[in-house]
């Protein structure tokens, strides 16, 4: 029962905003099964109406999934999805973990989950940073749109006397790492981990954060970083995010400052 769910749901995933719809051939593609195997499985989805059948051949899903997605869109924040994994990570990490998303030349703090002697130095939910320094910041800036990108790395070049070449490769080692560290560059004597999280359409509006003082997390800053990866990984397949290949397998050497 279990495997043939996983199938019915490995299905209903191939669908992409860039292939809404696809030819049996190539679902059975997506989903590494045999094209009689496949047919059954999008026969029944098309017979529950999870599946419409187009002239061309082609299926693609039907309205019965969008109302479905309207219901968790209206029902579940991203604070209620995600913390869960923020919990999880704070005490694998025993760091302060926060979310943030970007907002105009700012990033708002949306969640906190403390450690036992919390970091006053952490932003508390609500709060508005401006996008300039640290983890968090730069991890936001690197996946904005390039227009908003363009201006957010003005301002941040004129806040923080940074050259513009500088801090446009930096951004583009974390797009490429998929991550940022940095320590002490926000609050001296303190280290961040931070990851992108992905929505439905693989745009990045949200990122996950670690931090915590440098001595402590220093030793460990490898493990932090594939503890936050997996992490916002988790998010963002809760999201709706496709996370098909192995983020950790991105893990390098992390940008630090």
């Amino acid at each position: 029962m279990m495997r043939a769910v996983q199938r019915t749901l490995a299905v209903l995933d191939c669908f992409t905003p860039e292939r809404p719809s696809l030819a049996l051939q190539e679902i059975a593609n997506r989903v590494g099964l045999p094209k009689s195997t496949a047919f059954r499985l999008v026969q029944s989805l098309d017979k529950a109406g999870y599946l419409v059948r187009l002239e061309n051949q082609q299926y693609c899903l039907s309205f019965r999934v969008t109302r479905l997605a309207g219901l968790v869109q209206s029902t579940l924040s991203i604070r209620q999805i995600a913390r869960p994994v923020m919990i999880a990570l704070a005490g694998q990490a025993n760091e302060t973990v926060t979310l943030n998303m970007a907002n105009g030349r700012n990033r708002v703090c949306i969640d906190v989950i403390d450690m036992p002697s919390p970091l006053m130095s952490v932003t508390k939910p609500g709060e508005h940073v401006r996008l300039i320094d640290g983890a968090t910041a730069k991890t936001l800036m690197a996946y904005l749109p390039k227009k908003e990108q363009r201006e957010a790395v003005a301002y941040a070049v004129k806040m923080s006397g940074k050259k513009r070449a500088d801090l446009l490769a930096e951004l583009e080692r974390i797009r490429r790492q998929g991550s940022a560290v940095t320590r002490g560059e926000r609050v001296l004597g303190l280290t961040a981990v931070s990851a992108p999280i992905r929505d439905v359409n693989n745009e990045v509006r949200y990122c996950i954060t670690v931090t915590g003082p440098t001595v402590r997390m220093q030793p460990r800053e490898r493990d932090f970083v594939r503890l936050v990866v997996k992490a916002a990984g988790d998010i963002s397949r809760r999201l709706g995010a496709s996370v098909a290949r192995n983020e950790l397998e991105k893990v390098q050497e992390p940008v630090t400052r």
